[in-house]
């Protein structure tokens, strides 16, 4: 009795399917709650928010609204009157992107760092994935202080020497490098601790990958006489790439996100102005034509990004 249920169970239709498609299966299995909250919650406020955005809204004193069709007004307004809107777009993408890029370089070297066998590991995982247990809002708020660190100097002078931002742009600007290039390394210094405290969940993803590549790999790589440096190309590299295009995705999500809320740590940010045209000013359709906007660039960066890392995105079956 026993052998004939254990038959039956393994001639089931599950068992039958191919490996690729038990992984989509299982893929859908996972995906089904996201679409279900899609669906109830977030499709019926999108398909609105765009048909506001070619309307002019106006809330009736008796309930409900009335909506006049006003074809591409709002859209051209939100691009040519509102300078304000146009420039936290702007600001938003040639911040953020750099930043994705420093996060997934940085997220990389720590998990490898992370992952080798050494006394102390687990203290050291322990204090990078602070930023996941505490939240990464509380962990930047915690370790992202004043950009400039000043030391107090005794002595006749009693002055004070400040280590910062424009301390490393006077000494980068005098070796007669590029204007963008010492920006570019300047911001990245001063917001260090930032990267640090966002990089939680991609240095994790990482890890994961990291240690579901086959120690024969490796094995093979050091029989063939490979280097470390060889061996990280050919071997570690192509393994991780699909973490790769994961954190990108992920990283870019949360990097569109946290600056559309705060800006400068102000709340004067994108969303923030959306909301303020929406209900200070009851302008409902150009609020909704910005967040049809901010959603458009979004989506577009991200399908971009996508497309150019799956490129060379390597899966080994």
């Amino acid at each position: 009795m026993h052998n004939q249920t254990r038959r039956l169970k393994v001639s089931g239709w599950y068992y039958k399917l191919e490996l690729s498609k038990k992984r989509a299966l299982w893929g859908w299995i996972f995906l089904t709650p996201w679409l279900i909250g899609f669906l109830v919650f977030f499709l019926k406020p999108l398909i609105e928010s765009i048909i506001y955005s070619f309307n002019s809204v106006k809330v009736l004193s008796e309930g409900g609204i009335s909506l006049e069709f006003v074809g591409l007004k709002n859209y051209i307004e939100a691009f040519t009157v509102d300078t304000i809107f146009n420039r936290l777009i702007i600001t938003m993408v040639t911040t953020t992107l750099p930043q994705v890029f420093i996060v997934i370089i940085f997220s990389l070297l720590a998990a490898i760092l992370l992952n080798g066998k050494y006394f102390g590991r687990s203290v050291a995982r322990t204090i990078f994935f602070i930023p996941i247990i505490m939240g990464t809002n509380i962990a930047e708020s915690t370790l992202v202080g004043n950009d400039v660190i000043s030391l107090e100097i005794s002595g006749a002078t009693g002055g004070r020497m400040a280590f910062g931002s424009k301390f490393i742009i006077d000494i980068l600007s005098e070796t007669g490098l590029p204007t963008e290039l010492v920006s570019y390394v300047t911001g990245a210094v001063s917001g260090i601790f930032s990267i640090l405290a966002i990089s939680g969940v991609p240095i994790l993803i990482f890890l994961a990958g990291l240690q579901s590549i086959s120690p024969s790999l490796y094995e093979v790589a050091k029989i063939e006489g490979s280097t470390g440096y060889e061996t990280f190309w050919k071997v570690t590299f192509p393994m991780i790439s699909p973490m790769i295009l994961v954190c990108a995705i992920y990283s870019i999500i949360d990097a569109f996100f946290r600056h559309s809320i705060m800006v400068d740590g102000s709340r004067y940010a994108i969303i923030r102005q959306m909301q303020n045209i929406a209900f200070s000013q009851a302008k409902y359709g150009l609020s909704a034509a910005m967040t049809t906007i901010y959603l458009i660039v979004s989506v577009s960066i991200i399908a971009i990004v996508s497309y150019l890392i799956s490129r060379v995105v390597f899966y080994y079956d």
